[in-house]
């Protein structure tokens, strides 16, 4: 063989040998990363999978425990009211005076209780308490009347509340260059500071109901001692009111030619104590739909006095919760006892028998409380045995024995004369509807209504000033004491006189005059009741219904409390007391 062949051969079994090796080590290197490497890795995915399945059951329990926890602590936690945050409402109209001394609506009013205090105030249970007053002491002769002033009151700008801001108060609506509608209130009354502290009181005869004539607003001396009387009502203290009350004045604006938007702040020092309250805003509307929609779309937080139809709409809406405030008032459709026709007792009573007051009531979806007395069952006195009552069968009686036959045509009449009334009354929604049913009610007695309905201007003019109505369909404020004397004594039977169905009765005279010029609740007591039952026997009158004021108002608005109130502005009783903000605590163990 040739050597080169040799060679070959040699090369040939020595790469043999080589890839022999090669194929070994390859195969061996496959078992030791099959044994340490691919089986371990098995071991260690199995691994990662107890792992992850532990440390997912570690959170799932944490997270059931941190659960727990919270529900334990919600559990232990109540909503509560908390300080802070705006509460606006809405009212219908526009402001005309800032100063109460002039304020006229409930606007103003409201405005008043916000900004202001008088020396006493009625509390949420309707019971005269002491305000910027620290105590009232009445002398034995009861004309004499020494308030002590709260000490430590200051006036929103600090300067400090004395005993000479109430004696300038009392002087300026005494004065009648001020031109206050006040004036006739304080006639006869002397007013003196005594000291910085003590103001003195005397009236010319004992006068059972003056303390209620202390709510009145005071006013600051030291801002008002400079400008003349008779320009007080233009002053510019009017546009920036300083008060003592609640609430500090910040601004009016006027938005859109027709609403109006009065926004207050808190007055951090006041002496009952800061309101909780940050601010307070009232914003005006020019009519009902108007502010409802507001309240819908939470613009305002409440609404003062929508209308039934609004708040029926509103049933269904949770979040918004109404409430009828009673008022200290009462309609009454009055017998102007001085007409040829209506002098007649009969007739008058027959007016009053038929009159179905249920019928009335659902005008209104019985939103408000029947009346069948001169005074309100909450007032003292007030007794339901001489209420009127409702007989159809009577009333006709009486006009027959009046001598006013029914004729073919459905109307009585007496010696060829209709019996036909002029009822006078202002032209609004709600009185139309009413003057409109008493017009049926009386039309199936056989007696003919014409209704007359007038502005409200033409009503003062031509009606409460002039006396010019057979019937005046109208609603007085009552308050919370029983003294009616101005709606019933004779000597009010006048022009201009309160007395609207010019009524002259002696004996109701001398109870009305007893009952005010003394202080025992018993002997006052006995002496209204001889005058409710000269009333209803007299009938000068048919009681209707008791007015209510709707409040409606957010579920997150807190503290507001309804009481029978004066006017709509009670309802800012305790204001300062009101909430819109929420927060939780700890229940108290």
């Amino acid at each position: 063989m040739p050597k080169f062949l040799k060679q070959r051969e040699k090369t040939n079994q020595l790469v043999k040998k080589v890839g022999d090796k090669a194929l070994d080590l390859q195969s061996s290197s496959s078992q030791h990363v099959t044994k340490y490497v691919t089986r371990r890795a098995k071991n260690i995915a199995g691994a990662r999978r107890f792992v992850a399945g532990w440390l997912g059951l570690v959170l799932l329990l944490s997270v059931l425990t941190l659960v727990g926890i919270v529900r334990v602590f919600s559990a232990s936690q109540v909503p509560a009211s908390a300080s802070g945050g705006t509460y606006t409402e809405g009212m219908i109209g526009n402001f005309t005076n800032l100063n109460p001394l002039f304020g006229s609506g409930t606007l103003d009013d409201s405005a008043s209780r916000l900004i202001f205090n008088g020396l006493l105030r009625y509390d949420t249970n309707g019971t005269l308490v002491p305000d910027l007053a620290e105590d009232v002491k009445i002398e034995e002769d009861r004309k004499t009347y020494t308030v002590s002033i709260k000490p430590g009151v200051l006036w929103h700008d600090g300067q400090p509340f004395t005993a000479k801001d109430v004696a300038f108060t009392m002087n300026a609506i005494q004065n009648s260059e001020t031109r206050s509608p006040l004036f006739s209130s304080w006639q006869g009354i002397k007013v003196t500071a005594v000291n910085q502290q003590e103001v003195k009181f005397e009236l010319p005869a004992a006068f059972a109901p003056f303390t209620n004539a202390l709510t009145v607003p005071i006013l600051p001396e030291h801002l008002l001692t400079d400008i003349p009387f008779d320009r007080i009502r233009s002053s510019a203290f009017n546009n920036q009111p300083v008060g003592t009350g609640p609430f500090v004045f910040s601004a009016l604006r006027n938005e859109q030619g027709k609403e109006q938007q009065l926004e207050l702040s808190a007055n951090k020092k006041y002496f009952r104590g800061a309101p909780k309250l940050e601010r307070f805003f009232i914003h005006t509307y020019p009519n009902d739909s108007d502010m409802a929609q507001a309240l819908k779309n939470r613009e305002i937080t409440a609404a003062v006095d929508l209308n039934a139809e609004s708040v029926k709409n509103f049933s269904k809406d949770t979040s918004i919760r109404p409430v009828d405030i009673p008022l200290n008032s009462g309609v009454f459709a009055f017998f102007k006892t001085s007409s040829p026709t209506l002098e007649n007792n009969s007739v008058r009573s027959a007016l009053a028998y038929a009159i179905n007051r249920e019928a009335v009531l659902n005008l209104f979806d019985t939103r408000y409380a029947p009346l069948k007395n001169p005074l309100l069952p909450s007032q003292l006195g007030y007794d339901a045995s001489f209420s009127q009552s409702t007989n159809v069968t009577e009333a006709g009686r009486l006009l027959d024995a009046a001598g006013w036959v029914m004729q073919p045509g459905g109307v009585r009449a007496k010696d060829g004369v209709p019996l036909e009334l002029n009822l006078t009354t202002v032209n609004s929604s709600q009185y139309t509807a009413l003057a409109g049913e008493l017009q049926k009610q009386w039309g199936k007695i056989g007696v003919r209504i014409k209704s007359q309905l007038l502005t409200p201007e033409q009503l003062q003019q031509t009606a409460l000033t002039a006396h010019s109505y057979d019937i005046l369909l109208y609603g007085i404020s009552l308050g919370h004491d029983p003294d009616v004397y101005a709606y019933w004594h004779s000597s009010q039977a006048r022009t201009n006189g309160l007395n609207f169905s010019e009524w002259k009765s002696a004996r109701a005279d001398s109870s009305l005059e007893v009952a005010r010029t003394r202080l025992e609740s018993v002997l006052r007591t006995a002496r209204y009741k001889t005058f409710q039952d000269e009333w209803l026997k007299g009938a000068p009158a048919v009681a209707l219904y008791q007015p209510r004021v709707n409040y409606a108002y957010h579920q997150n608005a807190n503290g507001f409390i309804p009481v029978a109130a004066n006017n709509a502005s009670d309802r800012l009783t305790n204001v300062e007391d009101w909430t819109v903000v929420t927060k939780r605590v700890d229940q108290t163990p």
